[in-house]
């Protein structure tokens, strides 16, 4: 079999971190790269957490749907108002979805949390649950008025009232209501590789990572 490509990050010049000046001096590190032998010098495996995030703020839910879903701030904020004033669910009636929209707290509920965290032991079970809340700090000089954006009902799940839903409200609402059921599980556990490769004066650094555990991420994927 042909080898695999990777790539490799050069970091160490003679030892130092690598600093370079100007477009000579690139070309003529690439020059050297291409002179010598490559050796693996060092290679380092170790266990990594990625934690999950908090529940939306007005400002980072802006963001991730600008991230994610392509939505302008305004687009965004219209849109949540709609899930905030309540949709028309057929049989269930007009529901609002959202707690409201503008907020810098990611304070949620005693009720909301004992809520979400039932429902992640029963479809996740408990290797997913924190023994423990996950309690996450406001911004200094936040407001407390409100809480983070979260749905209001757990049990409204995306898939169950996407017929009710166009696209853009649909997609809104999942990516809300993923953020808020993540921020309550466990975090993620990756394999991390980082193997140091030596060319004459030159150190590469190339790494790779193997999740062992997905945690927060088999709810919300980050962008």
């Amino acid at each position: 079999d042909s080898p695999v490509a990777f790539d490799a990050k050069l970091v160490k010049w003679k030892g130092k971190k690598m600093e370079l000046a100007n477009e000579s001096e690139a070309l003529a590190m690439k020059k050297a790269l291409e002179s010598v032998p490559y050796t693996v010098s060092k290679i380092v495996q170790q266990e990594k957490k990625r934690h999950p995030f908090p529940p939306f703020i007005t400002s980072r839910l802006q963001q991730e749907a600008y991230r994610k879903l392509s939505f302008s701030a305004q687009k965004t904020m219209r849109i949540a108002q709609r899930l905030y004033e309540g949709l028309d669910l057929g049989q269930i009636g007009t529901v609002g979805l959202i707690t409201y929209m503008r907020t810098d707290s990611p304070r949620v509920s005693s009720e909301a949390v004992h809520q979400v965290r039932s429902w992640i032991k029963d479809r996740f079970g408990e290797p997913y649950l924190p023994s423990k809340p996950n309690v996450y700090r406001s911004r200094k000089g936040a407001q407390e008025a409100h809480e983070a954006i979260r749905p209001t009902s757990i049990d409204l799940e995306p898939d169950k009232i996407k017929d009710h839903l166009d696209k853009d409200h649909w997609a809104l609402y999942k990516l809300i209501w993923d953020r808020f059921v993540g921020c309550q599980m466990k975090p993620a556990l990756f394999d991390v590789t980082d193997a140091d490769i030596t060319v004459g004066n030159l150190t590469l650094r190339a790494s790779g990572e193997v999740q062992k555990f997905a945690g927060f991420l088999a709810v919300f994927q980050d962008a």
